[in-house]
């Protein structure tokens, strides 16, 4: 099965993100980054995986961070303690300029594409499925707290151009 790009119009980098930074891995899924998240590998494979598939490598650990630098690999170092400092953060070192926030594209589980299904809930929303796993997605409850803070960061990025 060969995946795509969702966002051929905007600058959109992948990610590769060590083990220490899952739930961002998966807000970076969410929002449709192609995002793999790694907590099994060492140090030396990450920054090989991170070299090897044009990823940006993406981390806490400080010294994780420095070995990529010296190898010449794309490495963000994220310090912010909050999700909405580490995604500013994320993507101000990334240049990304923008989020789209009506893009559900990618499954948080396994990163894959999804498809609109045709179908909606019980609500009258749009049902998402992936192409790998066959999980279904969805716009509940959880996506307010979740537009909440994605909106916040857009705003954030929006003031810092």
């Amino acid at each position: 099965m060969t995946e795509t790009q969702p966002r051929s119009d905007n600058y959109s980098p992948k990610f590769l993100v060590d083990g220490m930074l899952g739930s961002l891995a998966t807000k970076l899924r969410i929002l449709g980054f192609d995002t793999k998240y790694d907590k099994d590998s060492n140090d030396h494979d990450l920054i090989l995986k991170a070299s090897e598939e044009g990823r940006v490598l993406v981390t806490s650990d400080k010294e994780l961070y420095l070995h990529a630098k010296q190898q010449h690999v794309k490495a963000i170092l994220v310090k912010g303690t909050s999700e909405e400092e580490r995604l500013l953060e994320l993507f101000q070192e990334a240049g990304v300029e923008s989020l789209d926030l009506s893009n559900m594209s990618r499954c948080s589980a396994c990163n894959f594409l999804l498809v609109d299904t045709g179908t909606k809930d019980e609500l009258g929303r749009p049902i998402f499925k992936c192409i790998n796993c066959g999980k279904s997605y969805w716009r509940g409850s959880h996506w307010r707290k979740l537009d909440a803070l994605f909106s916040s960061v857009n705003r954030s990025l929006a003031s810092n151009r």
